[in-house]
Protein backbone atom coordinates (compact mmCIF):
# COMPACT_ATOMS: atom_id res chain seq x y z
CA UNK A 1 0.00 0.00 0.00
CA UNK A 2 1.18 3.53 -0.75
CA UNK A 3 2.64 5.13 2.41
CA UNK A 4 0.53 8.28 1.91
CA UNK A 5 -2.63 6.20 1.76
CA UNK A 6 -1.56 4.54 5.00
CA UNK A 7 -0.90 7.93 6.61
CA UNK A 8 -4.34 9.13 5.57
CA UNK A 9 -5.77 5.94 7.09
CA UNK A 10 -4.00 6.87 10.33
CA UNK A 11 -5.47 10.38 10.23
CA UNK A 12 -8.95 8.96 9.56
CA UNK A 13 -8.56 6.64 12.55
CA UNK A 14 -7.54 9.58 14.78
CA UNK A 15 -10.40 11.74 13.53
CA UNK A 16 -12.95 9.00 14.15
CA UNK A 17 -11.76 8.61 17.73
CA UNK A 18 -11.26 12.22 18.86
CA UNK A 19 -14.27 11.77 21.15
CA UNK A 20 -13.06 8.46 22.52
CA UNK A 21 -9.95 6.48 23.37
CA UNK A 22 -7.13 6.23 20.85
CA UNK A 23 -5.13 3.02 20.58
CA UNK A 24 -1.70 4.22 19.48
CA UNK A 25 -0.54 0.68 18.81
CA UNK A 26 -3.21 0.48 16.11
CA UNK A 27 -1.52 3.41 14.38
CA UNK A 28 1.71 1.45 14.23
CA UNK A 29 -0.19 -1.54 12.88
CA UNK A 30 -1.76 0.56 10.09
CA UNK A 31 1.73 1.71 9.05
CA UNK A 32 3.19 -1.77 9.44
CA UNK A 33 5.89 -0.69 11.87
CA UNK A 34 6.52 -0.14 15.57
CA UNK A 35 5.06 2.82 17.47
CA UNK A 36 8.38 4.68 17.80
CA UNK A 37 8.98 4.60 14.03
CA UNK A 38 5.36 5.59 13.34
CA UNK A 39 5.65 8.60 15.66
CA UNK A 40 8.98 9.68 14.14
CA UNK A 41 7.60 9.43 10.58
CA UNK A 42 4.52 11.48 11.47
CA UNK A 43 6.57 14.20 13.13
CA UNK A 44 9.11 14.27 10.29
CA UNK A 45 6.35 14.91 7.73
CA UNK A 46 4.12 17.25 9.74
CA UNK A 47 6.38 18.97 12.27
CA UNK A 48 4.16 17.87 15.18
CA UNK A 49 3.71 14.65 17.12
CA UNK A 50 0.66 12.42 16.82
CA UNK A 51 -0.43 13.36 20.34
CA UNK A 52 -0.06 17.07 19.55
CA UNK A 53 -2.23 16.59 16.46
CA UNK A 54 -4.89 14.86 18.55
CA UNK A 55 -4.79 17.64 21.16
CA UNK A 56 -5.00 20.43 18.54
CA UNK A 57 -7.93 18.78 16.77
CA UNK A 58 -9.80 18.11 20.03
CA UNK A 59 -9.37 21.73 21.13
CA UNK A 60 -10.46 22.91 17.67
CA UNK A 61 -13.69 20.91 17.89
CA UNK A 62 -14.17 21.90 21.53
CA UNK A 63 -14.40 25.57 20.48
CA UNK A 64 -17.10 24.67 17.95
CA UNK A 65 -18.99 22.71 20.60
CA UNK A 66 -18.89 25.71 22.94
CA UNK A 67 -20.34 27.92 20.21
CA UNK A 68 -23.05 25.30 19.78
CA UNK A 69 -23.97 25.98 23.45
CA UNK A 70 -22.69 22.71 24.89
CA UNK A 71 -21.49 22.77 28.51
CA UNK A 72 -17.75 23.06 29.17
CA UNK A 73 -17.85 20.26 31.74
CA UNK A 74 -19.45 17.89 29.21
CA UNK A 75 -16.97 18.90 26.50
CA UNK A 76 -14.05 18.28 28.84
CA UNK A 77 -15.22 14.71 29.45
CA UNK A 78 -15.91 14.07 25.74
CA UNK A 79 -12.35 15.03 24.77
CA UNK A 80 -10.62 13.06 27.51
CA UNK A 81 -9.84 15.67 30.16
CA UNK A 82 -9.95 14.48 33.74
CA UNK A 83 -11.53 17.70 35.05
CA UNK A 84 -12.84 21.08 33.81
CA UNK A 85 -9.82 22.95 35.21
CA UNK A 86 -7.28 21.01 33.12
CA UNK A 87 -9.52 21.45 30.05
CA UNK A 88 -9.74 25.21 30.63
CA UNK A 89 -5.97 25.54 30.97
CA UNK A 90 -5.29 23.56 27.80
CA UNK A 91 -8.03 25.44 25.92
CA UNK A 92 -6.66 28.86 26.94
CA UNK A 93 -3.09 27.91 25.96
CA UNK A 94 -4.21 26.89 22.48
CA UNK A 95 -6.89 29.50 21.71
CA UNK A 96 -5.64 32.41 23.86
CA UNK A 97 -9.18 32.83 25.17
CA UNK A 98 -11.09 30.99 27.89
CA UNK A 99 -13.92 28.54 27.18
CA UNK A 100 -16.38 31.15 28.50
CA UNK A 101 -15.03 33.77 26.08
CA UNK A 102 -15.20 31.32 23.18
CA UNK A 103 -18.84 30.64 23.99
CA UNK A 104 -19.48 34.40 23.76
CA UNK A 105 -18.01 34.56 20.26
CA UNK A 106 -14.38 35.56 20.85
CA UNK A 107 -11.90 34.65 18.10
CA UNK A 108 -10.53 31.11 18.38
CA UNK A 109 -8.10 28.99 16.39
CA UNK A 110 -8.73 26.12 14.03
CA UNK A 111 -6.21 23.40 13.31
CA UNK A 112 -7.61 21.51 10.30
CA UNK A 113 -7.59 17.84 9.47
CA UNK A 114 -4.32 16.81 7.86
CA UNK A 115 -4.29 15.19 4.44
CA UNK A 116 -1.37 13.67 2.54
CA UNK A 117 -1.12 13.37 -1.22
CA UNK A 118 1.10 11.15 -3.37
CA UNK A 119 4.18 13.37 -3.09
CA UNK A 120 3.92 15.52 0.02
CA UNK A 121 2.07 16.56 3.13
CA UNK A 122 -0.35 19.38 2.44
CA UNK A 123 1.28 22.12 4.49
CA UNK A 124 -1.52 23.70 6.51
CA UNK A 125 -1.51 25.60 9.78
CA UNK A 126 -4.02 26.79 12.31
CA UNK A 127 -6.04 29.92 11.55
CA UNK A 128 -7.93 32.41 13.69
CA UNK A 129 -11.65 32.61 13.06
CA UNK A 130 -14.91 33.79 14.61
CA UNK A 131 -18.57 32.98 14.13
CA UNK A 132 -20.86 35.98 13.63
CA UNK A 133 -24.64 36.14 13.52
CA UNK A 134 -25.82 39.09 11.44
CA UNK A 135 -29.29 40.44 10.92
CA UNK A 136 -30.42 41.36 7.41
CA UNK A 137 -28.23 44.07 5.87
CA UNK A 138 -27.87 45.95 2.60
CA UNK A 139 -24.86 46.74 0.39
CA UNK A 140 -25.01 48.97 -2.71
CA UNK A 141 -22.91 47.48 -5.49
CA UNK A 142 -22.01 47.40 -9.13
CA UNK A 143 -21.14 44.01 -10.58
CA UNK A 144 -19.24 42.59 -13.51
CA UNK A 145 -19.31 39.09 -15.01
CA UNK A 146 -15.94 37.53 -14.16
CA UNK A 147 -14.25 34.30 -15.34
CA UNK A 148 -13.90 31.67 -12.62
CA UNK A 149 -10.40 30.73 -13.80
CA UNK A 150 -7.46 33.14 -14.04
CA UNK A 151 -9.45 36.10 -12.73
CA UNK A 152 -6.84 37.86 -10.59
CA UNK A 153 -5.92 40.59 -13.08
CA UNK A 154 -9.59 41.00 -14.07
CA UNK A 155 -10.65 41.70 -10.47
CA UNK A 156 -7.71 44.01 -9.80
CA UNK A 157 -8.49 45.99 -12.96
CA UNK A 158 -12.18 46.17 -12.02
CA UNK A 159 -11.29 47.68 -8.64
CA UNK A 160 -9.01 50.19 -10.37
CA UNK A 161 -11.74 51.11 -12.86
CA UNK A 162 -14.42 51.59 -10.17
CA UNK A 163 -12.12 53.70 -7.97
CA UNK A 164 -11.36 55.94 -10.93
CA UNK A 165 -15.05 56.30 -11.86
CA UNK A 166 -16.59 56.70 -8.39
CA UNK A 167 -15.09 58.96 -5.73
CA UNK A 168 -17.49 57.41 -3.17
CA UNK A 169 -15.63 54.09 -3.47
CA UNK A 170 -12.21 55.65 -3.22
CA UNK A 171 -13.13 57.65 -0.10
CA UNK A 172 -15.14 54.96 1.71
CA UNK A 173 -13.64 53.65 4.95
CA UNK A 174 -15.33 50.26 4.41
CA UNK A 175 -15.56 48.66 0.97
CA UNK A 176 -16.97 45.29 -0.08
CA UNK A 177 -16.03 42.73 -2.70
CA UNK A 178 -18.66 40.04 -3.26
CA UNK A 179 -18.35 36.85 -5.30
CA UNK A 180 -21.79 35.71 -6.47
CA UNK A 181 -22.23 32.42 -8.35
CA UNK A 182 -24.18 32.18 -11.59
CA UNK A 183 -25.95 28.88 -11.08
CA UNK A 184 -26.49 28.04 -14.75
CA UNK A 185 -22.99 29.12 -15.72
CA UNK A 186 -19.90 27.07 -14.77
CA UNK A 187 -17.39 29.43 -16.40
CA UNK A 188 -18.21 32.80 -14.84
CA UNK A 189 -19.45 34.48 -11.67
CA UNK A 190 -20.49 38.00 -10.74
CA UNK A 191 -17.98 40.07 -8.83
CA UNK A 192 -19.48 43.02 -6.95
CA UNK A 193 -17.82 46.12 -5.56
CA UNK A 194 -19.84 48.10 -3.08
CA UNK A 195 -20.26 50.26 0.01
CA UNK A 196 -22.95 50.77 2.66
CA UNK A 197 -24.62 53.74 0.95
CA UNK A 198 -26.04 54.41 -2.51
CA UNK A 199 -23.47 55.57 -5.07
CA UNK A 200 -23.33 56.20 -8.81
CA UNK A 201 -25.19 53.53 -10.84
CA UNK A 202 -25.21 51.13 -7.88
CA UNK A 203 -27.85 48.50 -7.14
CA UNK A 204 -29.25 47.45 -3.79
CA UNK A 205 -28.18 43.96 -2.68
CA UNK A 206 -29.99 42.46 0.33
CA UNK A 207 -28.27 39.86 2.52
CA UNK A 208 -30.67 38.00 4.77
CA UNK A 209 -30.00 37.14 8.41
CA UNK A 210 -27.35 34.44 8.61
CA UNK A 211 -24.53 32.91 10.60
CA UNK A 212 -21.09 33.63 9.15
CA UNK A 213 -17.66 32.03 9.39
CA UNK A 214 -15.21 34.94 9.45
CA UNK A 215 -11.45 35.05 9.00
CA UNK A 216 -8.96 37.88 8.51
CA UNK A 217 -6.67 37.78 5.48
CA UNK A 218 -3.29 39.47 5.88
CA UNK A 219 -3.12 40.44 2.19
CA UNK A 220 -5.52 42.52 0.09
CA UNK A 221 -4.24 41.15 -3.21
CA UNK A 222 -6.88 39.35 -5.29
CA UNK A 223 -4.77 36.21 -5.83
CA UNK A 224 -4.07 35.84 -2.09
CA UNK A 225 -7.70 36.41 -1.13
CA UNK A 226 -9.02 33.85 -3.58
CA UNK A 227 -6.32 31.35 -2.57
CA UNK A 228 -7.48 31.83 1.03
CA UNK A 229 -11.13 31.36 0.00
CA UNK A 230 -10.27 28.07 -1.71
CA UNK A 231 -8.39 26.82 1.40
CA UNK A 232 -11.24 27.77 3.72
CA UNK A 233 -13.81 26.05 1.51
CA UNK A 234 -11.78 22.91 0.80
CA UNK A 235 -9.90 22.38 4.09
CA UNK A 236 -10.98 24.44 7.09
CA UNK A 237 -14.78 24.38 6.87
CA UNK A 238 -14.91 20.57 6.33
CA UNK A 239 -12.55 20.13 9.29
CA UNK A 240 -15.17 21.79 11.52
CA UNK A 241 -18.08 19.99 9.83
CA UNK A 242 -19.47 23.31 8.62
CA UNK A 243 -21.34 23.61 5.30
CA UNK A 244 -21.85 26.73 3.22
CA UNK A 245 -25.40 28.00 2.98
CA UNK A 246 -24.71 29.56 -0.41
CA UNK A 247 -21.57 29.63 -2.47
CA UNK A 248 -20.89 33.34 -2.27
CA UNK A 249 -18.30 35.18 -0.20
CA UNK A 250 -18.02 38.73 1.10
CA UNK A 251 -14.68 40.52 1.36
CA UNK A 252 -14.77 43.47 3.76
CA UNK A 253 -11.92 45.91 3.16
CA UNK A 254 -11.03 48.33 5.94
CA UNK A 255 -7.95 50.44 6.60
CA UNK A 256 -6.03 47.70 8.38
CA UNK A 257 -7.18 44.36 7.00
CA UNK A 258 -9.52 42.28 4.87
CA UNK A 259 -12.17 40.09 6.49
CA UNK A 260 -13.72 37.28 4.46
CA UNK A 261 -17.25 36.19 5.41
CA UNK A 262 -18.70 32.77 4.51
CA UNK A 263 -22.44 32.12 5.07
CA UNK A 264 -23.05 28.89 6.98
CA UNK A 265 -25.95 26.50 6.55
Amino acid sequence: MNIYCQLNEVVDYLENNLKGNINYQKIAKILGTNLYTAEQLFKLLTGITIKEYVRYRRLTLAAKDLRDKKKAIDIAIIYGYTNPASFSRSFALFHHVTPQQAKKGFITKEFPKIRFDETKYNNITNIDYKIVYNKEFVIYTRKEKTPIKNNTSFIENYWKKIKEEAKEIKKAEIRYGISEPIYDNKKDFYYHIGIDNFWSKSNKEIFFAATWFVITCSSNKAKDIHHTIDKIKEIYLPSLNYCLKDHYYIEIYSKNNVEIWFPLA
